[in-house]
């Protein structure tokens, strides 16, 4: 079996280079599109199709062809194989999902809540900005009424967008970082901050970095692709379908307004403690079923 023949950091550059390349292509490419559908510029088809040319050339299409320097098929080298104890790694990405989800929920609180120095007042208000452009983004993808838009974002919000990061910063980033450093924390927890940082949305940076670490071990531990892209699927259809259903309710005005108190933390790190114990006797248990 031939391995790779360009050295792991110089697969890291050029898959950067090709995401950037994507990401003007997708820029450039888009008015045309827009003009060729007769959408409106910032309407929501064109956020769609804004997405969907995001996904793919962006992401989808970087992952592709830098590992098709690989010796070994490509489904191979990004784990994408069928494997009989799928049904048990599912459960387990399913359970670490649920565990982690409150302790997750405190930092996204807790991030939003971050004031920077005063010297600082300009940065604070440019990230403000961005922020509330990507939070205006997803309103008005969320605000949707009806089957078709629910299925639209469930479709591309939540399905492609989770397939293509995940073929992007687990199969092809975390696995080119770890033939570099052999260490799978360092990989896991740098494909992490660089997948935060990406998303250029530091009020949420903090939850997204732990969000990346989390289906980074899944990778990690199961060395299946199929797990974090399903726990990622998931992640990104909860809040689809709860403001779908549920939107306008009293109940999700509070949660998604809970503020940070002393119980509150105590749930998150009873969240964290669980997940992390859930990780230990996953992992003890492969190390059992190997011997």
């Amino acid at each position: 079996k031939t391995r790779f023949t360009v050295p792991p950091a110089t697969r890291v550059l050029y898959l950067f280079l090709l995401m950037l390349a994507g990401l003007f292509i997708a820029g450039l490419f888009l008015p045309l599109l827009l003009h060729l559908f007769g959408l409106e510029s910032g309407g929501r088809g064109a956020v769609y199709l804004g997405t969907v040319l995001q996904s793919l050339l962006a992401f989808m299409l970087p992952a592709y062809f830098t590992v098709r320097w690989s010796g070994y098929p490509l489904t191979k080298y990004l784990k994408l194989e069928g494997d009989t104890r799928l049904g048990r790694q599912m459960m387990f990405g399913l359970l670490a999902f649920l565990l982690s989800y409150v302790f997750v929920s405190f930092l996204n609180r807790w991030n939003q809540g971050i004031a920077l120095p005063e010297s600082l007042r300009s940065v604070e208000e440019w990230m403000r900005t961005l922020e509330d452009a990507a939070m205006e983004t997803t309103m008005l993808l969320l605000s949707g009424q009806g089957v078709v838009y629910l299925l639209l974002n469930l479709l591309i919000v939540a399905g492609l967008a989770a397939l293509s990061e995940e073929l992007f910063f687990r199969g092809a980033l975390q696995q080119f970082l770890q033939e570099k450093i052999p260490n799978g924390h360092a990989s896991v927890w740098i494909t992490a901050f660089i997948f935060s940082v990406v998303h250029f949305q530091f009020y949420g940076f903090f939850p997204r970095l732990i969000l990346g670490a989390l289906l980074g071990y899944l990778f990690l531990y199961t060395r299946n692709l199929w797990v974090p892209i399903v726990v990622h699927f998931i992640n990104n259809a909860t809040v689809i379908v709860l403001h779908f259903f549920w939107g306008d309710s009293e109940w999700m005005e509070v949660l998604e307004e809970a503020e940070v108190t002393p119980a509150f933390a105590v749930m998150a790190v009873v969240s964290l403690l669980l997940t992390l114990i859930l990780f230990m006797c996953y992992r003890r248990r492969s190390v059992d079923e190997v011997r």
